[in-house]
């Protein structure tokens, strides 16, 4: 069997992420919406651990996929749940 390759991130690539304003906010709009963190995390394509970490603040770094996703599916505007910063990758590694 071949391996998959995949592109990895190298010392120097930019990555956009958004950062999570208020975590809170996360939490009860999602409970609105009447969805588990489980739940949540199928649609968005990602753990629940994850979602967890956001909506507890432990983790407020997200990407940019996840936060079209979330906002997707929470139905919410992006400027209101998040802003945008730049991040350069420190270090590289293989997949």
């Amino acid at each position: 069997m071949i391996p998959l390759l995949r592109r990895t991130k190298t010392q120097g690539d930019r990555e956009d992420c958004m950062f999570v304003k208020d975590p809170g906010s996360l939490r009860r709009r999602r409970m609105e919406k009447g969805l588990t963190q489980q739940q949540l995390a199928a649609l968005v394509g990602t753990t629940q651990q994850y979602i967890s970490l956001l909506e507890s603040g432990k983790d407020r770094d997200c990407s940019d996929r996840v936060t079209s996703r979330l906002c997707r599916w929470l139905e919410v505007d992006r400027d209101d749940y998040f802003e945008g910063t730049r991040r350069t990758v420190t270090g590289a590694r293989r997949t």
